[in-house]
């Protein structure tokens, strides 16, 4: 059985990435008690010193779309946000299929 999710997609830009990237794992914590999450990859660029990116999962669009709106009130993420100085990409996808190695 195939459950379908939504994968939240954010690229962004920061000035100092070791502080965003500390900043980022306490809003990871208050995140992971959100209704409907599922699970967070935060990705650093290898390429661009100054790009990070997050795969957040989550169970539904409305579980998505709630926690979008409380992030933006919860002290959490305030540092978080402070560290970001540009978005270059935030989108919802819906998950279709998924593929694992399972050797």
């Amino acid at each position: 059985m195939t459950t379908n999710t939504i994968l939240e997609i954010a690229v962004c830009t920061v000035t100092d990435k070791p502080a965003a990237e500390e900043a980022r794992r306490a809003a990871m914590a208050a995140v992971k008690t959100y209704p409907g999450f599922v699970s967070w990859r935060p990705l650093t660029s290898m390429d661009q010193r100054d790009m990070i990116a997050d795969l957040v999962e989550w169970a539904d669009k409305q579980s998505a779309e709630a926690a979008a709106a409380k992030v933006q009130a919860d002290p959490a993420f305030a540092p978080y946000m402070a560290a970001i100085t540009g978005v270059t990409l935030m989108q919802h996808f819906e998950t279709q299929d998924t593929i694992r190695d399972n050797g």
